[in-house]
């Protein structure tokens, strides 16, 4: 009875659950504020709070989805510079070299690879000239 009375004077909501084995009293409180974790930080610019960004591999994958909807807009015979993060370039250059060729096929001539540092990993554009 006075755990009860002390406990109605928390602002915080809580129930007080049965005695343990070991004499012990489980009390429940829910949380009224945010956690201090949330007030001090703000989400990943990068991975929007996911605490994941998208694979070079991925990447690719995605440019490659990209090169497909552009390429149906672009002449064959301009000149394409792709723009991306080192990662995704020498992954191009590497393991997926062949996604790479498909999209040089999609453009119908060779595509210039720009290798950026500034660029995060998930960013990349396209220059057509």
């Amino acid at each position: 009875m006075a755990l009860q009375q002390e406990l109605q004077s928390d602002r915080s909501p809580s129930k007080i659950l049965s005695i343990n084995d070991f004499g012990l009293v489980a009390i429940t409180r829910k949380r009224v504020k945010q956690s201090l974790e949330r007030t001090l930080c703000t989400p990943c610019p990068y991975c929007q709070g996911a605490g994941m960004v998208k694979s070079p591999q991925t990447m690719c994958f995605e440019i490659l989805e990209q090169t497909k909807a552009i390429s149906k807009q672009v002449g064959a015979s301009a000149d394409v510079m792709l723009r991306c993060s080192p990662d995704v370039a020498e992954a191009f250059r590497t393991s997926e070299k062949e996604v790479f060729e498909e999209i040089e096929a999609y453009f119908g001539g060779p595509v210039t690879i720009e290798s950026d540092p500034n660029l995060h990993q998930e960013q990349f554009d396209f220059a057509i000239m």
